[in-house]
């Protein structure tokens, strides 16, 4: 196995840690602050071509032949800047469109999945509800066939970029007591009426990642915006929602990178006590233990970005890669802040909002605890 990028990926990780050091890290506490989408720099990315990595150039995309690797160095390099600006976009470029270019007509990729890559549109998947979180068989979103049209009724909650998105790929229950295999997935355009948005979600995490109640009242959807087979909605898009934890991953290596680059130069600078803090063991302790996990973070969420280039089962790799990353992110960030001391709880320095951000991975995507039970039960335990 060889264990370094090849020199395409070295440059492509260069250009769009230029893109987030120009764009991106000047702007993180602004977004940060106001709580917006961060729209003008999703049109930027669009622009450059940034939004296609995991797509085919018909339809705008990039047509790369290691789409989940290059994907995972775009997440970590724009969360290294801001994961609450990186969330949605990642979100965008993910389970959002995926559906739309796998079982889309090619009018639908025509008229959602061109502008939504070239950051013309926003897109956005509603999954969770109120009642149906780690269980998504649960889910009591009702669509029901009318003629040639889908009936939609229910209330989607934890949607990322509920508020701004122009369409949503939906998921709803089709035949009621199947569980997973009673559910289908829908293109909804949030201009069709009958569809609201509930209010938005205030969190203390990733603040400029939008996040909504989704309302839907008797939502008519032309049955050609069916997704896939009826019927076959979460098991279709199983594979999106497991590669989504390796996005996930990666999305933690990079705030924790940016957290220990923070801490790691702090400690060289602040004196006390005649000498750089850095010269004291347990900051030097510290900062070697943040080492030490955001090196094996990135080895395993890597590796399974390759075994999904590969072709192969990554179900026990991807969330083992999130686990392990999310944990480590946190606990990193968590050190981080106690190395700038006081200075870390003031809103002038990031290694607050680095910390606040890092409790993103630990629940988006899947809870720790969720992640052990896939993990065990790949074991056969």
């Amino acid at each position: 196995m060889d264990f370094e990028f090849t020199a395409e990926q070295n440059e492509f990780r260069k250009q769009i840690a230029r893109f987030v050091a120009e764009r991106v890290t000047p702007q993180a506490e602004r977004y940060d602050q106001s709580g917006e989408f961060p729209r003008e720099i999703l049109e930027e990315l669009g622009e450059l071509g940034y939004l296609g990595i995991k797509y085919p150039e018909q339809y705008g995309g990039v047509g790369l032949d290691q789409p989940h690797l290059y994907h995972t160095i775009f997440c970590e390099e724009l969360a290294r800047g801001s994961l609450g600006i990186a969330a949605g976009i990642a979100m965008h470029t993910s389970t959002a469109t995926y559906g739309v270019n796998k079982w889309g007509t090619e009018e639908l990729k025509q008229k959602y999945l061109v502008p939504a890559l070239q950051g013309k549109m926003i897109a956005a998947f509603g999954l969770t509800e109120p009642n149906a979180g780690s269980d998504a068989a649960a889910i009591r979103t009702r669509a029901q066939r009318d003629g040639d049209h889908y009936v939609l009724n229910g209330t989607k909650i934890f949607t990322t970029n509920g508020t701004v998105a122009d369409f949503i790929t939906i998921a709803a229950r089709t035949t009621p007591g199947k569980g997973f295999k009673g559910i289908s997935l829908f293109l909804l355009d949030t201009k069709t009426p009958g569809f609201s948005v509930g209010r938005k979600l205030e969190k203390f995490t990733i603040h400029c990642s939008d996040t909504a109640e989704l309302v839907l009242d008797n939502v008519r959807i032309p049955s050609e915006y069916l997704l896939g087979e009826e019927d076959m909605g979460l098991i279709n898009i199983a594979q999106s929602l497991v590669d989504d934890r390796v996005m996930t991953a990666g999305l933690a290596i990079g705030v924790a990178k940016a957290a220990y680059a923070g801490a790691l130069k702090y400690a060289q600078e602040r004196e006390q006590f005649g000498k750089t803090i850095s010269t004291f063991q347990a900051v030097r302790f510290r900062l070697v233990d943040m080492l030490a996990r955001l090196k094996t973070a990135e080895l395993y969420s890597y590796y399974a970005a390759w075994k999904a280039d590969r072709g192969e089962k990554i179900i026990q790799e991807a969330a083992m890669a999130k686990l392990v990353a999310s944990e480590a992110a946190n606990y990193i960030c968590r050190q981080a802040l106690s190395i700038f001391g006081g200075y870390g709880l003031m809103m002038e320095y990031p290694a607050q909002r680095f910390l606040r951000d890092s409790f993103f991975p630990l629940v988006g995507g899947g809870t720790s605890d969720i992640m052990k039970v896939v993990i065990s039960k790949e074991m056969g335990i």
